[in-house]
């Protein structure tokens, strides 16, 4: 378990550094500059929306960085 938790970690930092250069990404965008896979990026996105880092815009589906979040 603790392994699986490690790699959504790492793969949700570089999500962070990814909108942190470039906010507003869709995921798609997100999707093709990762080079995650669907699930990894799933996976990725849900981890920093429970920790309220990034926030997700249904009606522009954009995902954006929490601006209260400080890195």
């Amino acid at each position: 378990m603790k392994k699986n938790n490690s790699r959504i970690s790492i793969h949700a930092n570089i999500v962070l550094q990814m909108m942190n250069h470039n906010p507003g990404m869709t995921y798609n965008e997100l999707k093709n500059k990762s080079r995650l896979s669907d699930k990894e990026l799933g996976m990725a996105i849900g981890w920093l929306v429970r920790e309220d880092k990034i926030l997700f815009s249904p009606e522009e589906d954009k995902l954006y960085l929490n601006y209260y979040f400080y890195f």
